[in-house]
């Protein structure tokens, strides 16, 4: 292209202007600059108009506030200091050339601008850059005309010195400029259209991994179970590399993965054709090593597992984020400054993958032997220097973990002080001490009368001195001093909070003491805790299982930690599980097992290997009675040699296993020692127990008893229970007691009664009394029947040794009158308590809100900044140099002087910039065309042509580089000039944009697209957060249990949805703070703020159902929460590329569909309303200006157009569609929650359960029922019948359930409930008892609608559950087995929900909350969280909640576990309360004291079927009238006694063939007596002597209890499973 022909110049710039162009010179005032401007406009022989200012800042209020500026061509500003007016121009000329801001032959929205900032493109183009282009392309030097006036200025400052010699040699040559040839190249599309998304590719494949890994580490953490590997033996250091080389191997599985996609010949060549797979799977491997470290990282600074899937999804993107920045100013960067960016690994990855495919482009490819090359002029950045980055973060990362898990090491573990790594101790331990045998003997004496003497010849495994801990301003240990010995087992007691688990934690290293001392086998637990830990076995108070293990698989692993030898774990594991009836249970996960099931498993994990000190927090909770009693053999047999400390709430248990018991009141050891020693101290006497009939008359026993013993005392008077207290005193009168009560127990109502000592649960309850009132003992009587006035209430009395002020029954009463909403009253109710729940979550996860918010202000303000072009673009200077050392080729083609001194100048010019000159033989062209090294580091050539009476000189520039052309231009011109002038001459040439007019005229606007990629990660995180609560609702049960309680779905999803909008509207007003900031006017001038809100809203109001369907899908709200914010994203982002990849293609019906189906994405809608929105408004305000430089179409289908309208730039169809998918979503949710629990139901019902009946129809079936028919039980049968002749609908029957069956369809199917039938009436109280996994709590899940019913027929009052689920629901309280809470929420604040739930109007709610508070005595614990509650606790708080309300049935899923003897009593109190007001209570327990106390009927389930039914005293007839006598004996000294007492009863009962020794634990020894041989007045003279005679520490006589019961129905569980024909 020759630069002198004007005609293309014209052509180029004037084809569509018609204005006087002007061309600006500075300084005006120096007569030169006047000549030489002159000059030029001869030059480029054009209609000009020339002007000048004196200063180029004069020159710049020009063009910002003057319209006319809009006519200037060019400015040339002269960059000398001119003295005076005359001085002439020197040799060594600099002069800024500055065109217009935005180029005037671009159009918008293309990106434009000259890119002074940058010498390269961002990103790597796929082939030449601008291929359709022979010019080259933008920035436009040719078209705009910058060359032509480069060439005329530097031809003026040439001609300037002897015009004449100079114009001929200017007419004697001819200059062309000439863009670089191109080989052939790959066209590969697909990089070419996925290179921008490439880094995002990568990140996004390897985010699942990260944020599983800090969900994992710090899941681990919260639960314990990272402190609990700490407890047995693990190091730290052990867990962090298992959880390294577990994540890396996942890495180089997925990396594998991406190689393999990459690089293999799948279809067609490869992605990667010129790189080495192995180079980038090292590259890649050292990503993974430092992504793994910040995931680690990230785990360190959270505490909550839900918590910590929300910021590390935030900050690993945010880590990211920083990329687009650099990408975009990648030129102007240094080196240091791209290094120090890849301090962020994913940064280094984006950097990385960005170098890979500029490499890939080349067709050069990323291999070893280019590790240290850069992969073009501009890219000082190699791969070597990524690799160490990586390397370095990892190492990093792990310091700030390291360092940050040893300071802040979070609720478990001590925290060490920041300076630990200065400390000595530190690196080399503190030096072993131990205590010898002796000084663990010489243990210190308590004198206080309530502690047994220690005894002198054991030594304490376990020795606790003046031990005090505080939690804040909470005491939860004060001064404990306590001797635990080997050999025995000490039982600690106290209530719920009393300080038992926070001992038992402080001993085993989870909590620093506050002060005090602990020495165990010897050592200091503050010193030498990894010494203790090698010889300590912990059981927790909660199951710290892994949920991905299996029960042998949980049992190999701590196997091997506890070092058992390879040869031996297999035989003790398998003994173990055998033990405890879980061999069949080997291979089940540990989340599939029951309670009771998990706690076995905890117990044989503590019991493993040959730990010296073995510490169980409450072992038998959720234990079965036969559960229990093998833990007790296995104890026993188990604590030689070892120091065994247990917590129970079970006083049986403490009395059998409890060689020594200790009881804690509210922190403080109050008593210590043997249970005869605290029985001597705390006993009253003795105590008979009586079971009475419904017609049993209290005040005729206690006056019959009062006449035999004056000073007799009622205990208790709970349910069918009645008890009374004789002092020592009158033990001569028992006899004749015995005899009359005897004679007249069917005329009193007394079904059986029995007698006994001291119990320890009258010494527990003695001892908190005694705690409370600080006074002595003495005084703590229960008054004497005399003083006591037996009225109605004293019937139903609570447990008189309760420290209660005021009586359960009248705070119950109190509330029984109060009437309770219904219809619209109830409706506004559940409103507002749904919506408070939903406040007080976002309220009380404040740090998450304010986390979210901050980041997405940030990320959102970052994003919109970098969009906007308004910045200050710098002067560009054209000088090959600054491309650092590069080729330049050139040829000449015959001789003149002309050439050889330009050729000597060029080398002189050359090698001052410091590049390599290289002579070229032939043709340039085809050598630059056959050379790839031009291509990479060549800028310019230069082609020298003598011909007659002509050279003609072509320069050649690398299209690759934006200002290349006019680089070449400025060497050229500068060799001629210096050829002309001498060595000295030079001519520095920048190029510096004009500034921008003031009202933005010649600004390109920021498309409404990327407005719309700025907002799309921050919309992501805002709308999927709100599945959060969602989802942890529906997982924990807590959505069940308010449905439950009576909440309607309508008004539970639009209280969600009203409050989430809400939310979401408050987010929306900060992005418009945003939008002001960042000058996005489109959105909030002109009130514009309401037209954005309203899209705003609309997105809101369509997404937010979304986000709730899309909940359905997960079982974690951490993966919830990711994977929808993905999804949104993306969704946003795709959608839009789909769009603009349609619009730019020739529209089809095809293209129509497609956005059809993209309408129903709300992310769409939202992308296409602001897209078009902020288009308008854009294109609007440009066009209204009276020059709009920029190339716009502003006709009238632009600048009248209606953005409301459905035209094709309007936005009222998208506004529609989200407001119509938003109902359409709405309506969705609220189907599936009322029709799915139906369509569920028949499904399994008709469907599945009839093909599943044909399957196995046949003979075995057939045996089978028969078998099964024959050896049930007659009173299930007449149940059965009795269930089967009731009309179908009852409505005064409470529960009627008939032939219910529960099959689970797994492989082999489990039957899990099989034909039971049973009917409830009102103000009954059913136990249903059962081994674990009989099928109790599946029965349950079954009756709440929680579990679909396979077959049989379930009324609650009359309504089928299957039929009206809704209807059910209200009527019915539930307190599951598991204990589903909000833990957002303290349990006043829970119970003020749910009774706005029940309908308990608003002025009664207060007192009514305050009652059940106090029935369970709770009150202490009312203001408190619920997750930091005890499991007692919780039980009580879940059990207050399903007696609340009117309902007519209640189901009591093992309410009682964990709670200690005050506490459930209180329980019994209200149970029995709620029955006689009418309700239906169906209770479930491994308490068989429980079941006695409250049930009117119970049933024994084994294997999902009944195997007994009936009343309390039916059962007990009908399986043998059989007394049991309980001894203990202490055989310490003189074991024969042992063998003399079981002679003595054989005499005492001469000739008894039905005796029978049933156990025997620490001298303890039961006999079934058959009730023919017992005489009440007989039995206690004869054992009063016996207790004389062989030193009986306790002893007690009464009918087989339900316990001997159940557990015979047990033993012959495995007889019955041998006779049974399985079908399955």
């Amino acid at each position: 292209m020759d630069l002198l022909t004007l005609n293309q110049f014209a052509v180029l710039l004037w084809k569509n202007f018609t204005l006087k162009w002007e061309l600006i010179y500075v300084p005006s005032d120096i007569d030169v600059i006047k000549e030489i401007t002159e000059n030029v406009k001869r030059n480029l022989n054009i209609s000009i108009k020339v002007k000048g200012f004196s200063s180029e800042t004069e020159f710049e209020k020009y063009i910002k506030y003057d319209y006319g500026s809009r006519k200037v061509l060019a400015a040339i500003i002269f960059d000398y200091d001119f003295k005076n007016s005359s001085d002439p121009l020197p040799l060594q000329v600099k002069y800024h050339l500055r065109f217009v801001r935005i180029q005037r032959t671009v159009w918008w929205p293309d990106r434009v601008g000259w890119r002074t900032s940058l010498l390269f493109p961002s990103r790597p183009s796929v082939g030449p850059r601008n291929v359709d282009y022979q010019d080259g392309g933008s920035p436009g030097y040719l078209r705009e005309g910058f060359l032509a006036v480069q060439h005329a200025l530097d031809k003026a400052i040439m001609l300037y010195h002897e015009s004449t010699a100079r114009q001929k040699l200017f007419d004697g040559i001819s200059i062309f400029v000439q863009r670089f040839p191109y080989p052939a190249y790959p066209h590969d599309e697909l990089i070419g259209i996925t290179s921008n998304f490439f880094p995002l590719m990568f990140i996004l494949m390897f985010s699942p991994t990260v944020l599983s890994i800090m969900r994992s580490v710090v899941w681990e953490r919260e639960k314990g179970l990272k402190e609990y590997q700490l407890i047995i033996g693990l190091r730290n250091w052990m867990i962090w590399a298992a959880y390294f080389f577990t994540f890396f191997l996942f890495y180089i599985i997925i990396i594998i993965l991406i190689c393999v996609l990459f690089f293999a010949k799948i279809v067609g060549d490869p992605i990667f054709r010129y790189s080495d797979y192995s180079f980038i799977f090292i590259f890649l491997m050292c990503y993974s090593i430092a992504s793994i470290f910040f995931g680690f990282m990230i785990s360190t600074f959270f505490s909550k597992a839900r918590l910590t899937a929300s910021a590390g999804n935030l900050l690993y993107f945010a880590s990211f984020f920083p990329f687009n920045s650099l990408s975009q100013h990648y030129g102007q960067l240094t080196l240091t400054k791209k290094v120090a960016a890849c301090l962020s690994s994913n940064v280094a990855l984006a950097l990385g993958v960005n170098l890979l495919l500029r490499l890939e482009l080349k067709q050069v490819g990323a291999k070893w032997d280019n590790l240290w090359t850069p992969a073009n002029l501009e890219d000082n950045l190699v791969f070597g220097y990524m690799l160490g980055m990586l390397l370095l973060d990892a190492f990093l990362y792990g310091f700030v973990t390291w360092y940050v898990e040893t300071v802040f090491p979070g609720q478990y573990g001590v925290p060490q002080p920041w300076y630990f790594f200065l400390m000595h101790s530190y690196w080399f331990g503190q030096p072993t001490t131990r205590r010898e045998n002796e000084e663990m003997k010489c243990c210190g004496r308590n004198e206080d009368k309530y502690f047994q003497a220690e005894p002198p010849n054991l030594v304490a495994g376990i020795q606790i001195k003046h031990l005090h801990k505080e939690f804040g301003d909470k005491v939860a240990v004060n001064n404990l001093s306590l001797n635990l010995y080997k050999g025995q087992i000490t039982m600690l007691l106290g209530q719920n909070g009393a300080g038992k688990t926070t001992t038992l934690s402080i001993l085993a290293g989870r909590y620093p003491p506050t002060r005090g001392e602990v020495y165990i086998n010897g050592y200091d637990i503050s010193k030498n805790i990894i010494e203790i830990r090698k010889n300590l076995s912990f059981c927790p108070q909660h199951d710290l299982l892994f949920n991905d293990l299996t029960v042998s698989e949980h049992l190999f692993f701590y196997a091997v930690v506890k070092r058992l030898h390879r040869k031996v774990y297999p035989m003790e594991i398998n003994r173990l599980l055998s033990t405890f009836n879980l061999l069949e249970k080997r291979d089940t996960f540990s989340k599939s097992l029951s309670g009771g099931m998990k706690r076995k498993l905890s117990i044989i994990i503590a019991l493993l290997g040959d730990s010296e000190v073995v510490i169980l927090d409450e072992p038998s909770s959720s234990m079965d009675p036969v559960s229990r009693r093998v833990i007790w053999d296995l104890l026993q047999e188990n604590k030689h040699n070892r120091t065994i400390l247990l917590t129970t709430h079970y006083m049986d248990e403490a009395e059998i296993l409890g060689d020594r018991i200790a009881i804690m009141v509210k922190g403080t050891l109050q008593c210590c020692g043997s249970s005869v020693f605290l029985k001597q101290i705390y006993g009253a006497g003795y105590h008979i127990v009586l079971e009475r009939e419904p017609h049993c008359d209290v005040e005729k026993v206690s006056a019959m008893i009062q006449s035999h013993i004056p000073d007799a005392t009622l205990e208790n008077c709970t349910g069918a229970e009645l008890s009374f207290i004789l002092p020592k005193e009158y033990a001569h009168r028992f006899e004749a007691l015995f005899n009359d009560l005897e004679k007249t127990q069917k005329q009193l109502g007394i079904a059986s009664f029995g007698a006994s000592i001291t119990t320890m649960e009258e010494v527990f309850l003695k001892a908190h009394k005694l705690a409370d009132s600080e006074k002595d003992i003495q005084p703590i009587k229960y008054p004497s029947l005399k003083s006591q006035k037996l009225t109605q209430d004293m019937k139903w009395n609570v447990n008189m040794s309760s420290n209660y002020e005021r009586p359960v029954f009248s705070r119950l009463n109190e509330i029984a009158t109060i009437k309770f909403n219904t219809g619209f009253p109830l409706y506004c109710q559940q409103f507002r308590s749904m919506f408070i729940k939903r406040a007080l979550f976002s309220w009380r996860n404040w740090k998450l809100i304010l986390l979210q918010t901050t980041v997405i202000l940030i990320v959102t303000t970052y994003l919109l900044l970098t969009t906007k072009l308004q910045y200050e673009l710098p002067a560009r200077e054209m000088d090959l140099s600054q491309y650092g050392r590069t080729i330049v080729p050139y040829s000449i083609s015959g001789n003149s002087e002309l050439a050889m001194n330009l050729t000597k100048n060029l080398k002189i010019f050359l090698n001052a910039k410091n590049q390599e000159l290289r002579e070229v033989q032939g043709n340039i062209v085809n050598y630059i065309l056959e050379n790839k090294e031009c291509h990479d580091f060549s800028i310019i050539a230069l082609s020298i042509e003598v011909e007659k009476n002509e050279t003609i000189f072509t320069i050649l520039f690398n299209n690759e580089a934006y200002h290349s052309a006019a680089t070449s231009l400025a060497v050229l011109d500068n060799i001629l000039f210096m050829s002309l002038s001498g060595p000295n001459a030079s001519i520095e040439v920048y190029n510096k944009p004009q500034p921008p007019h003031i009202y933005g005229s010649n600004v390109v606007p920021t498309s409404g697209s990327q407005i719309v990629l700025c907002l799309a990660f921050g919309m992501a995180v805002v709308v999927s957060s709100f599945c959060l609560q969602t989802v942890t609702e529906r997982t924990t049960n807590a959505k069940h249990i308010q449905f439950v309680s009576g909440v309607y779905i309508l008004t539970y999803w639009l209280s969600a949805l009203l409050w989430d909008l809400i939310c979401f509207s408050i987010s929306c007003c900060l992005l418009l703070g945003v939008f002001k900031y960042c000058g996005i006017d489109a959105f909030v001038a002109d009130y514009h703020f309401l037209d954005t809100m309203m899209i705003f809203m609309l997105y809101g109001w369509s997404v937010v159902p979304l986000m709730y369907l899309g909940s359905f899908l997960f079982s974690s709200s951490t993966t919830a929460y990711v994977k929808l914010t993905l999804f949104n994203y993306f969704s946003t982002v795709f959608s839009m590329i789909t769009y603009i990849l349609w619009h730019l293609s020739e529209p089809d019906s095809i293209g129509a569909s497609i956005e059809n189906v993209l309408m129903v994405l709300p992310s769409y809608n939202f992308a296409m309303s602001i897209s078009r929105f902020f288009d308008d408004y854009e294109v609007k305000k440009i066009c209204a200006r009276k020059f709009p430089t920029t190339s716009l179409h502003c006709s009238k289908t632009f600048t009248e157009n209606n953005i409301y309208s459905f035209g094709e730039n309007g936005i009222a169809k998208f506004l529609i569609s989200s407001a119509a998918m938003g109902l359409f979503y709405l309506l969705l949710l609220l189907c599936m929650e009322t029709t799915f629990w139906r369509l569920k139901n028949f499904f399994f019902q008709k469907i599945i359960f009839n093909v599943y009946n044909i399957l196995m129809k046949g003979r075995k079936a057939m045996v089978s029922i028969q078998v099964i028919n024959e050896l049930e039980d007659p009173d299930i049968e007449n149940e059965r019948k009795k269930v089967l002749a009731l009309p179908p609908k009852l409505k005064n029957t409470p529960l009627l359930f008939k032939e219910l069956t529960k099959i689970y369809y797994k492989c082999p199917v489990v039957k899990a409930v099989r034909n039971i039938s049973l009917v409830v009436k009102k103000s009954e109280c059913f136990g249903l008892l059962g081994l674990n996994g009989a099928g109790k709590t599946t029965t349950f899940k079954m009756l709440t609608g929680e579990e679909t019913i396979t077959s049989g027929v379930v009324l609650i009052d009359g309504i089928s559950i299957t039929e009206n689920i809704r209807k059910v629901r209200s009527r019915i309280g539930y307190c599951p087995q598991s204990d589903p809470m909000l833990n957002h929420m303290t349990g006043r604040e829970l119970l003020i929900m749910y009774a706005r739930l029940r309908g308990v109007p608003e002025p009664d709610i207060y007192k009514y909350v305050e009652t059940f508070l106090h029935s369970m005595h709770l009150e202490t614990q009312a203001d408190k969280f619920v997750n930091i509650y005890s499991r007692g606790n919780k039980r009580k708080l879940n059990t207050a909640i399903a007696l609340m309300g009117n309902s007519s049935v209640v189901f009591l899923d093992e309410p009682s576990t964990g709670m200690d003897p005050v506490a459930r009593h209180l329980l019994w109190d209200a149970v029995t309360w709620m029955c006689k007001s009418g309700k239906a209570i169906i209770i479930t327990s491994h308490s068989m004291e429980e079941c006695e106390a409250l049930c009117t009927r119970l049933a024994i389930m084994v294997k999902g079927r009944f195997k007994c039914l009936g009343s309390r005293q039916h059962l007990k007839n009908k399986f043998g009238n059989v007394y049991r006598l309980t001894a203990k004996i202490n055989i310490d000294k003189n074991e024969d006694k042992l063998g003399e007492f079981k002679n003595f009863i054989a005499t005492a009962f001469p000739g008894n063939k039905g005796k029978m020794l049933k156990q025997k634990h620490q001298g303890i020894v039961g006999y079934h007596i058959p009730g023919k041989e017992i005489c009440w007045g007989k039995m206690f003279s004869i054992l009063e002597e016996a207790k004389v005679l062989f030193n009986l520490e306790d002893y007690s006589v009464s009918q087989i209890t339900l316990e001997h019961i159940f557990l015979s129905f047990a033993n012959t569980d495995k007889t019955e499973n041998e006779q049974e024909i399985k079908v399955v």
